[in-house]
């Protein structure tokens, strides 16, 4: 497939966490720049081998076929549109509110083109922007970035874009409150507290984390039920963030003299805070990372 390359002007919309630069997290992250959750299938995989086993597992569940298009919310450095792409013969748009990561996902674009590969798009704009259509639906880790009171115009804006037996695969973060963490045997101290309230005031700065199910408070499952999805599969990929984090801790600590002399030492100390301490309530289970499969009914005949 093939398409064009858009350099509409960049949307002021507010990066959903402060930016230390394309170079800082190159530090950490692996040559995909894949900035989500792995996904191991063999404990021996290199990260990165885990971060395309990750994006297979997505693109798996979205039953895609040769021709569709698939809009990837929050493309980062584009590595699941290009692999899409490269393995699945789909047309991509990636959306991203990041200049640096468009301008870096629009020139992978302009070298595809160049070589005669199977080229996509990048716009440098958010979902809520987005007025075009597409048949399948992928948000990887953006969506705990978003707010809590768009949560509901996310699924709207979701089932509309794609047609009948359309699906979105969603992967986020999840969180459960005090009385979920009792009722399994779960510990929850001030400790703990203070470290949400870093973490969603800082990294995930939507609010707090949205839990995976139920009513009170509202689950992922709820808000796209109530946009008319149908929830056909849920995935829990704990484990495997535990170990993506891990990763990623000790390659920033290895380039600790660089990260720092790019971003200073309290962006430093801020990601290294909130890499192990993520592990740490994976570990634990404060938190998971879970994969959503989210279809929208056919009509009936």
């Amino acid at each position: 497939m093939t398409g064009h390359i858009t350099d509409r002007e960049v949307h002021t919309h507010r990066a959903p966490h402060s930016d230390p630069g394309d170079e800082f997290f190159s530090l950490f992250l692996d040559p995909t720049r894949t900035y989500s959750c792995a996904f191991w299938t063999h404990p021996d995989d290199t990260l990165e081998q885990a971060q395309l086993a990750k994006i297979d597992l997505a693109l798996g569940k979205c039953d895609l076929r040769t021709g569709m298009t698939l809009l990837d919310v929050g493309c980062g450095w584009g590595s699941a549109i290009l692999r899409a792409m490269d393995t699945r013969e789909v047309n991509t748009i990636g959306l991203t509110v990041s200049r640096s990561q468009f301008r870096y996902v629009r020139d992978q674009l302009v070298d595809r083109l160049v070589r005669g590969q199977p080229c996509g798009r990048v716009w440098p704009q958010g979902w809520e922007d987005f007025d075009g259509h597409a048949d399948r639906i992928i948000c990887i880790d953006a969506f705990e970035h978003f707010h809590q009171d768009r949560y509901v115009e996310f699924f709207d804006f979701a089932y509309r874009t794609m047609p009948a037996d359309g699906v979105l695969l969603l992967q986020t973060i999840v969180g459960y409150n005090r009385d979920e963490l009792r009722a399994h045997g779960i510990q929850h101290s001030s400790i703990d507290d203070a470290f949400m309230r870093f973490l969603t005031g800082t990294i995930f700065a939507g609010g707090p984390l949205p839990p995976p199910t139920g009513r009170d408070p509202k689950g992922v499952t709820a808000y796209a039920e109530d946009a008319g999805f149908t929830v056909t599969g849920i995935q829990a990929l704990g484990p495997h963030y535990a170990t993506t984090l891990d990763h990623w801790t000790d390659a920033l600590h290895e380039h600790r003299d660089r990260a720092i002399e790019l971003t200073g030492a309290d962006i430093y100390n801020t990601y290294m805070r909130y890499l192990t301490g993520c592990a740490d309530y994976a570990r634990r289970g404060h938190i998971d990372v879970m994969q959503f499969t989210c279809t929208k009914p056919s009509p009936p005949h």
